[in-house]
This record gives C-alpha cells, sequence and structure tokens, in this order.
C-alpha cells in the first residue's frame, strides 16, 4: 500500500519516515502544494491514498484521483469543508481528516484578542514609523471587556478556559450549549453577544449554514469601537462587508487568521506576485492585523496532524474502524 504525501516540511523528515514504517506503509513526499496537474501525475504511479492540506476537492480533482487509482484522500486538519462530499462519494473514493488538540489554537485565538485589546498594529505601525507618541496606543486591559465566543466546541471552551484568568466578562453562543462553561461564562443569544461584546471571536465549524456567519446585518448590531477574531474559517465572515464596515468607522477593527479564498494563496511564497484585491483592501485598513492561517502551527499540533493523518491512511487502506472518516 502506497501513500502519496504533499507539503512535506523538512523538521518531520526522521519522524516522517518512522511514521510511514511504524505502519507498514511505502510512501513518497514532496514539498510541493496538491493541486489538480498534481494529481492528474499520479496516474501509474501506483498511489492507494493521498494525504494533502486543505485545497478545494471536487469533481476535476475526484476524476484525476479515481483515474490514479487513488482509493482515500486525507487532509492534514480536522477542518474539511473543502472536500466535496457528494462528489467523493459519487467517485467511490473515501476522505478523511486529521486531528489535534485544541490548545494551540486556542491559545493563538488568546493572543490575537490580546493583540484587539492592546492595539497592537496601531503600536508595531507607529514603531515601523518611528513615532513614538502613545497617545494613539492607547489599549484596554481585558479585565474591563466584555468577550464574545461564537462557538463553544473543543476550541471554543479551551478559549473560555483561558481567557477566566483575565478576569474579563465572558458571553457565549452555540446552539449546544456546554454546561461546564456556565461556571463562569453566560450563553446568550447572538445578536445579544455581538450588541454587547467589546470583541468576539469565532469559532464556530465551517458548514453550508454557517457560510458568512457575520455579514452586514450582524456586524451593523455591534458596537463600532469593537474587535472582530477570526481563527477559524474565512468564510464565516463576508469579508467585503466587514471591509465596509471598517471604512465607515462603523466597527473598531479585526485580526484575521484566516480569509476567504485563501487556498493557493496562503502557505506559498507570495513576494513577486500581486496581492489580491480582498488583502489589499484590508491591509489599506490601520486597525486590521492579518495573519496566515497560523494558529494550528506548533510542533505539538503538526505533529498530531501528521500522526493521525497517516493513522487514518493505515486504517483506511485496511478496511479497519476509522474514527477519522468523513460520512
Amino acid at each position: 500500500m502506497k501513500v502519496k504525501l504533499y507539503c512535506k516540511q523538512a523538521a518531520q523528515e526522521e519522524f516522517l519516515d518512522k511514521l510511514f514504517k511504524g505502519y507498514g506503509l511505502e510512501y513518497d513526499a514532496t514539498e510541493d502544494q496538491p493541486t489538480l496537474q498534481a494529481y492528474k501525475d499520479l496516474k501509474g504511479q501506483g498511489f492507494d491514498a493521498v494525504i494533502s492540506i486543505p485545497h478545494p476537492t471536487s469533481d476535476p480533482e475526484f476524476d484525476a484521483l479515481q483515474d490514479a487509482g487513488v482509493r482515500h484522500v486525507i487532509t492534514q486538519s480536522v477542518g474539511f469543508d473543502h472536500f466535496d462530499k457528494e462528489s467523493a462519494k459519487r467517485h467511490g473514493i473515501g476522505i478523511h481528516h486529521a486531528v489535534y488538540p485544541p490548545q494551540s489554537v486556542a491559545s493563538y485565538a488568546v493572543m490575537c484578542i490580546l493583540m484587539a485589546a492592546r492595539r497592537a498594529e496601531t503600536i508595531l505601525r507607529h514603531y515601523r514609523e518611528k513615532d513614538f507618541r502613545i497617545n494613539d496606543c492607547r489599549g484596554h486591559d481585558l479585565s474591563e471587556l466584555t468577550v464574545g465566543i461564537i462557538g463553544t466546541g473543543k476550541i471554543g471552551q479551551c478559549v473560555a478556559k483561558r481567557l477566566r484568568g483575565f478576569e474579563c466578562r465572558i458571553l457565549c453562543y452555540d446552539i449546544y450549549q456546554n454546561d461546564g462553561l456556565k461556571e463562569f461564562c453566560e450563553y446568550v443569544s447572538m445578536e445579544e453577544l455581538l450588541a454587547q461584546s467589546d470583541i468576539v471571536t469565532l469559532h464556530a465549524f465551517a458548514s453550508p449554514e454557517n457560510h458568512h456567519l457575520i455579514d452586514a446585518e450582524k456586524l451593523a448590531l455591534m458596537k463600532p469601537t469593537a474587535y472582530i477574531v477570526n481563527t477559524a474559517r474565512g468564510d464565516l465572515i463576508d469579508t467585503w462587508a466587514l471591509i465596509e464596515a471598517l471604512r465607515a468607522k462603523k466597527l473598531g477593527g479585526a485580526v484575521l487568521d484566516v480569509m476567504e479564498n485563501e487556498s493557493g494563496y496562503y502557505y506559498t511564497d507570495q513576494r513577486n506576485n500581486p496581492v489580491p484585491e480582498m488583502i489589499q483592501a484590508l491591509e489599506a485598513l490601520p486597525e486590521v492585523t492579518l495573519l496566515q492561517h497560523m494558529a494550528f502551527c506548533t510542533y505539538l499540533s503538526a505533529n498530531e496532524q501528521l500522526k493521525t493523518a497517516i493513522e487514518a491512511s493505515y486504517l483506511a487502506l485496511n478496511g479497519l474502524p476509522n474514527p477519522y472518516e468523513i460520512k
């Protein structure tokens, strides 16, 4: 059984070899990104499974994978909204995801919340310009603020527990409430959360129902001084609506680790390429901090992603019970 791995990291070379050999799997690894052409090039190479990073995968990609004899695709991510599940079924290709502990994303989200509270983007801009006057750089202590958490799954819960130590008021919204959080958090409607929060952090999963969960109507409910933080999925926010709200001074700012239509842009060297219009518009706004979908990126999470992706490959190819299978 043979597996193709995309986006190999040099730091994982020895770890990678041990894992594949431990499961008795033959493999070939490349630092290249997965693309439609890359999938077409697999034909005749005898690969049974592919381990990829999030990459839009629908009929054209599944056609190429089926033609190459690939039976399973595993994504090195918890999220799997980039897969067209119906297309995978039509092509008879199994799709699977990886898992990793929630603390890496949760700690990064808290970092972003602190950046918003303390106006880190303004401070850094002033420093770059060598303007060391501090009046424009005054931020807030988190204990003064109300933080709203949208989505209290594993990561949202982890964020809430970390925020507790900062003594801020914490509001939560989720259709499934977590009783363990009610000791120090208050569940409210989304409308109440948006209206009362100084910082809103998103931890909902991506789905057709959650597409543009935060749209112009929802943004209009927020305080004109409020910040929005997104370390979840880019399409949870209607980005152009966000840009318009920021331009009109109807919102204080944003810290965005994820972006709509980021596939093929982030995780690649874009130094000599034009900047997409949406990102240009955000970069022009002084109270916006753009990151590059790095919330998960710790040694702990990267290794767990790889480990569970390879385990998923082994289980899928051997027809064994598989907790990573996407149905």
